[in-house]
């Protein structure tokens, strides 16, 4: 069974914006998918929409939360599709149908 784990960061702010101070706009993600010994991973980044009348200061800003804009501006269905080609990747390195090898006369 593969386990799938969310690496979020760094955060890009705006120093200040609207009277605010460090606005997150914009998360870097990875999203890594580990069975045993096999490991595979997607990685980008997502715009953060402005915080409009819900703000949560910088230094209070949790992972959970944070996760939660990222899964919520990718859409569930790109999720999936990630955890899938995450999944086919991993089958790739448990049961591969190619190699490279040396040449025979070496």
């Amino acid at each position: 069974m593969i386990t799938y784990t969310w690496t979020l960061g760094p955060l890009a702010v705006k120093l200040a914006d609207d009277g605010l101070t460090n606005v997150v706009y914009r998360v870097n993600w990875v999203l890594a998918g580990d069975e045993d010994s096999y490991h595979n991973q997607i990685y980008g980044d997502i715009n953060v929409p402005p915080p409009g009348d819900v703000f949560t200061p910088y230094n209070d800003l949790t992972e959970t939360q944070v996760q939660e804009w990222v899964e919520s501006a990718l859409g569930a269905e790109q999720v999936a599709a990630y955890k899938a080609a995450i999944a086919r990747q991993i089958e790739m390195q448990k049961n591969p149908i190619d190699a490279v090898l040396p040449p025979p006369w070496q």
